[in-house]
Protein backbone atom coordinates (compact mmCIF):
# COMPACT_ATOMS: atom_id res chain seq x y z
CA UNK A 1 0.00 0.00 0.00
CA UNK A 2 1.26 3.45 -0.96
CA UNK A 3 0.22 5.97 1.70
CA UNK A 4 -0.66 9.53 0.80
CA UNK A 5 -2.06 12.19 3.12
CA UNK A 6 -4.54 14.05 0.95
CA UNK A 7 -6.04 13.16 -2.39
CA UNK A 8 -8.63 14.68 -4.67
CA UNK A 9 -10.81 12.75 -7.08
CA UNK A 10 -12.23 14.34 -10.22
CA UNK A 11 -14.47 11.89 -12.03
CA UNK A 12 -16.54 12.34 -15.13
CA UNK A 13 -17.31 11.20 -18.62
CA UNK A 14 -14.79 13.59 -20.23
CA UNK A 15 -16.71 13.03 -23.45
CA UNK A 16 -14.66 14.91 -24.73
CA UNK A 17 -12.26 16.55 -22.27
CA UNK A 18 -12.26 20.35 -22.67
CA UNK A 19 -10.45 23.45 -21.44
CA UNK A 20 -12.87 23.76 -18.51
CA UNK A 21 -11.68 20.35 -17.27
CA UNK A 22 -8.06 21.51 -17.58
CA UNK A 23 -8.82 24.65 -15.59
CA UNK A 24 -10.51 22.57 -12.87
CA UNK A 25 -7.45 20.30 -12.64
CA UNK A 26 -5.02 23.22 -12.40
CA UNK A 27 -7.15 25.06 -9.83
CA UNK A 28 -7.68 21.94 -7.70
CA UNK A 29 -3.94 21.25 -7.62
CA UNK A 30 -3.26 24.84 -6.64
CA UNK A 31 -5.91 25.36 -3.96
CA UNK A 32 -6.54 21.96 -2.40
CA UNK A 33 -2.89 21.26 -1.58
CA UNK A 34 -3.25 17.55 -2.25
CA UNK A 35 -0.53 14.97 -2.63
CA UNK A 36 -2.32 13.46 -5.62
CA UNK A 37 -5.23 14.38 -7.88
CA UNK A 38 -6.89 11.42 -9.56
CA UNK A 39 -8.82 12.13 -12.73
CA UNK A 40 -11.22 9.22 -13.18
CA UNK A 41 -12.97 8.76 -16.51
CA UNK A 42 -16.14 6.72 -16.23
CA UNK A 43 -16.76 3.65 -18.34
CA UNK A 44 -20.31 4.99 -18.63
CA UNK A 45 -22.03 7.38 -16.26
CA UNK A 46 -24.79 5.63 -14.32
CA UNK A 47 -27.01 8.54 -15.37
CA UNK A 48 -26.37 8.18 -19.12
CA UNK A 49 -27.29 5.63 -21.78
CA UNK A 50 -24.17 6.01 -23.90
CA UNK A 51 -21.14 8.16 -24.58
CA UNK A 52 -20.13 9.69 -27.90
CA UNK A 53 -16.53 8.50 -27.65
CA UNK A 54 -15.32 5.11 -26.42
CA UNK A 55 -13.96 4.74 -22.88
CA UNK A 56 -10.53 3.85 -24.30
CA UNK A 57 -10.42 6.96 -26.47
CA UNK A 58 -11.42 9.24 -23.58
CA UNK A 59 -8.77 7.61 -21.38
CA UNK A 60 -6.17 8.09 -24.14
CA UNK A 61 -7.06 11.80 -24.39
CA UNK A 62 -6.73 12.31 -20.64
CA UNK A 63 -3.30 10.68 -20.72
CA UNK A 64 -2.32 13.08 -23.52
CA UNK A 65 -3.44 16.01 -21.38
CA UNK A 66 -1.45 14.70 -18.42
CA UNK A 67 1.67 14.61 -20.60
CA UNK A 68 1.05 18.20 -21.71
CA UNK A 69 0.47 19.43 -18.16
CA UNK A 70 3.67 17.82 -16.86
CA UNK A 71 2.16 17.77 -13.37
CA UNK A 72 3.58 15.01 -11.17
CA UNK A 73 0.71 15.15 -8.66
CA UNK A 74 -1.79 14.34 -11.43
CA UNK A 75 -2.77 10.72 -12.08
CA UNK A 76 -5.22 9.37 -14.61
CA UNK A 77 -7.00 6.45 -12.95
CA UNK A 78 -8.42 3.83 -15.32
CA UNK A 79 -10.13 1.87 -12.51
CA UNK A 80 -13.72 2.55 -13.66
CA UNK A 81 -12.94 1.87 -17.32
CA UNK A 82 -11.34 -1.45 -16.36
CA UNK A 83 -14.60 -2.46 -14.67
CA UNK A 84 -16.15 -2.45 -18.16
CA UNK A 85 -19.49 -1.26 -16.76
CA UNK A 86 -20.94 1.76 -14.95
CA UNK A 87 -19.17 1.96 -11.58
CA UNK A 88 -20.55 3.78 -8.54
CA UNK A 89 -18.30 6.49 -7.14
CA UNK A 90 -18.27 4.80 -3.72
CA UNK A 91 -16.61 1.75 -5.29
CA UNK A 92 -13.84 3.93 -6.73
CA UNK A 93 -13.40 5.74 -3.42
CA UNK A 94 -13.16 2.42 -1.55
CA UNK A 95 -10.56 1.23 -4.08
CA UNK A 96 -8.49 4.38 -3.47
CA UNK A 97 -8.81 4.01 0.30
CA UNK A 98 -7.65 0.41 0.13
CA UNK A 99 -4.76 1.27 -2.16
CA UNK A 100 -3.52 4.57 -0.71
CA UNK A 101 -5.02 4.89 2.79
CA UNK A 102 -5.43 8.68 2.52
CA UNK A 103 -6.20 10.78 5.59
CA UNK A 104 -8.45 13.07 3.54
CA UNK A 105 -10.31 12.73 0.23
CA UNK A 106 -11.79 15.63 -1.70
CA UNK A 107 -14.39 14.69 -4.30
CA UNK A 108 -14.79 17.32 -7.01
CA UNK A 109 -18.31 17.75 -8.41
CA UNK A 110 -20.05 20.21 -10.66
CA UNK A 111 -22.76 22.24 -8.92
CA UNK A 112 -25.24 20.62 -11.33
CA UNK A 113 -24.71 17.35 -9.41
CA UNK A 114 -25.73 18.62 -5.95
CA UNK A 115 -29.48 18.11 -6.35
CA UNK A 116 -29.08 14.49 -7.42
CA UNK A 117 -26.41 13.49 -4.87
CA UNK A 118 -28.96 11.71 -2.70
CA UNK A 119 -29.63 9.37 -5.67
CA UNK A 120 -26.01 8.27 -5.86
CA UNK A 121 -25.29 4.66 -4.95
CA UNK A 122 -24.44 4.45 -1.21
CA UNK A 123 -24.55 8.21 -0.82
CA UNK A 124 -24.76 8.00 2.98
CA UNK A 125 -21.52 6.00 3.08
CA UNK A 126 -19.87 8.21 0.46
CA UNK A 127 -20.44 11.42 2.40
CA UNK A 128 -18.68 9.92 5.44
CA UNK A 129 -15.56 9.18 3.37
CA UNK A 130 -15.13 12.31 1.26
CA UNK A 131 -15.37 16.05 1.48
CA UNK A 132 -17.30 17.36 -1.51
CA UNK A 133 -15.67 20.25 -3.36
CA UNK A 134 -18.03 21.98 -5.74
CA UNK A 135 -17.21 23.45 -9.13
CA UNK A 136 -19.60 26.27 -9.97
CA UNK A 137 -21.75 25.82 -13.07
CA UNK A 138 -23.99 28.51 -14.51
CA UNK A 139 -27.53 28.40 -13.15
CA UNK A 140 -26.95 26.21 -10.08
CA UNK A 141 -26.98 27.34 -6.44
CA UNK A 142 -24.47 25.91 -4.00
CA UNK A 143 -25.56 25.39 -0.38
CA UNK A 144 -23.26 27.06 2.17
CA UNK A 145 -22.41 23.65 3.66
CA UNK A 146 -20.25 22.78 0.64
CA UNK A 147 -16.64 23.75 0.00
CA UNK A 148 -16.34 25.56 -3.36
CA UNK A 149 -13.34 25.43 -5.69
CA UNK A 150 -12.33 29.09 -6.12
CA UNK A 151 -12.45 29.58 -9.86
CA UNK A 152 -14.58 31.21 -12.51
CA UNK A 153 -17.73 29.36 -13.47
CA UNK A 154 -17.10 26.80 -16.20
CA UNK A 155 -18.84 28.23 -19.26
CA UNK A 156 -18.63 25.14 -21.45
CA UNK A 157 -19.88 21.60 -21.13
CA UNK A 158 -19.02 18.36 -22.84
CA UNK A 159 -22.74 18.04 -23.65
CA UNK A 160 -22.65 21.23 -25.73
CA UNK A 161 -19.39 20.18 -27.40
CA UNK A 162 -20.89 16.79 -28.34
CA UNK A 163 -23.91 18.51 -29.88
CA UNK A 164 -21.63 20.74 -31.96
CA UNK A 165 -19.50 17.80 -33.05
CA UNK A 166 -22.57 15.82 -34.14
CA UNK A 167 -23.89 18.81 -36.09
CA UNK A 168 -20.43 19.45 -37.60
CA UNK A 169 -20.49 22.95 -36.07
CA UNK A 170 -17.15 24.52 -35.36
CA UNK A 171 -18.02 27.43 -32.99
CA UNK A 172 -17.19 25.74 -29.70
CA UNK A 173 -14.36 23.51 -30.85
CA UNK A 174 -11.83 26.05 -29.57
CA UNK A 175 -12.75 24.79 -26.09
CA UNK A 176 -11.25 21.38 -26.89
CA UNK A 177 -7.49 21.15 -26.26
CA UNK A 178 -5.62 21.16 -29.55
CA UNK A 179 -4.07 17.70 -29.12
CA UNK A 180 -7.55 16.17 -28.60
CA UNK A 181 -9.22 18.16 -31.36
CA UNK A 182 -6.58 16.96 -33.83
CA UNK A 183 -7.28 13.37 -32.82
CA UNK A 184 -11.05 13.87 -33.15
CA UNK A 185 -10.70 15.42 -36.61
CA UNK A 186 -8.29 12.71 -37.75
CA UNK A 187 -10.67 10.02 -36.52
CA UNK A 188 -13.64 11.25 -38.53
Amino acid sequence: MIEVEKIAVFGGSFDPPHLGHLEIIKTALLFLEVDRLFVVPTFLSPFKDKSLFSPQRRLFWLKLLKEELKEEKLSILDYEIKQNKPTPTIQTINFLIQRYNPKQIFLLLGSDQIQSLHKWHSYEELKTKVEFVIIEREGYKIPASFKVLPMQKVQISSTKLREDLKKKKKELLGFIPKVILEDIMNGE
